[in-house]
């Protein structure tokens, strides 16, 4: 990967590590039904300029954009609200660069050499430990749901990311558009559709905006982008920083010291990153057409 693009990954990665916090906070007064379906109407508001009617949509584009839009969002934020470790989220999550890996092995034919499942190994096994090693507590249920929600983000953006007919944003506005009508019925059946106002402080807000906008629009529009630059095992890999960022705003945002399972932890996973990024490069990238 370029330099440029390796940078805007770090970014990204590094909203994502602080975005558990800020869903965290913006569910104080949201439900995951409410959060997942005001994410929608807002990043579609904001993404209407790129909507364009689809002609004729591949079944594959409509089952990724409801798999991301309606499945894995809903899922994630249903995860963070029942537990009350981001642990149990934070570990669940680290499974993305693997599981994207063999998905991309497996439907696009990505020839993954040893060197690089080497190096998605060790980033993986350091950014668990660096995920659990703060506390012990662990939901089990919230770690299923969490670990479903990534089987789906990682298979849609896969899917979205490999088909190159379609910009970015507006496929993003189309994982929006056909996201309303099931997380409208969803949160209409598990009450009501937006919180109440009288509840929402300006945290909030903040909140919610950063997750919508910043790690969801713009973090997605990244991820895709890279997805159709370079192979999946190239770019998935540097997701296994999140713990590591999400650390590192703890100790900004509350004041924790820095402790010796940060420093091990983030060194384990930049060994293993710079082991598969490192590697022969021999990937195919080939792509199915839909």
């Amino acid at each position: 990967m370029k330099p440029i693009h390796i940078l805007l990954m770090l970014c990204t990665v590094a909203v994502w590590g602080f975005n558990f916090v800020a869903t965290r906070v913006a569910l104080d007064v949201f439900s995951p039904e409410q959060m997942a379906l005001a994410r929608s109407v807002l990043t579609l508001a904001i993404l209407l300029p790129w909507w364009k009617p689809f002609k004729r949509i591949p079944w594959q584009l409509m089952a990724a954009a409801l798999a991301i839009g309606t499945g894995s969002f809903y899922l994630l934020y249903q995860a963070i609200n029942m537990t009350e470790s981001l642990t149990t989220v934070a570990i669940g999550t680290q499974l993305m660069p693997p599981l994207s890996a063999i998905l991309a092995l497996l439907f696009f034919h990505e020839q993954i050499s040893t060197r690089k499942w080497l190096g998605i190994l060790i980033a993986t096994a350091g950014a668990v430990y660096l995920a659990g090693a703060t506390t012990s507590n662990l939901s089990v249920t919230a770690l299923g749901m969490t670990v479903l929600s990534v089987l789906m983000y990682s298979a849609g953006s896969i899917v979205i990311g490999k088909y190159k007919s379609v910009s970015v944003w507006s496929m993003l506005a189309w994982i929006s558009a056909m996201s309303l009508l099931p997380l409208g019925l969803m949160a209409a059946v598990s009450g009501p559709l937006y919180p109440d106002p009288n509840l929402m402080q300006t945290h909030h807000w903040l909140a919610f905006l950063f997750a919508a906008v910043f790690s969801a629009l713009i973090g997605q529009a990244v991820l895709f982008s890279l997805y159709r630059r370079y192979p999946v095992a190239d770019v998935a890999p540097w997701a296994l920083f999140i713990p590591l960022f999400a650390g590192l705003s703890s100790i900004l945002v509350y004041g924790e010291s820095i402790s010796l399972s940060l420093i091990l932890g983030g060194a384990i996973i930049l060994l293993g990153v710079w082991i598969q990024q490192s590697s022969d490069g021999r990937t195919s990238r080939e792509t199915p057409t839909f």
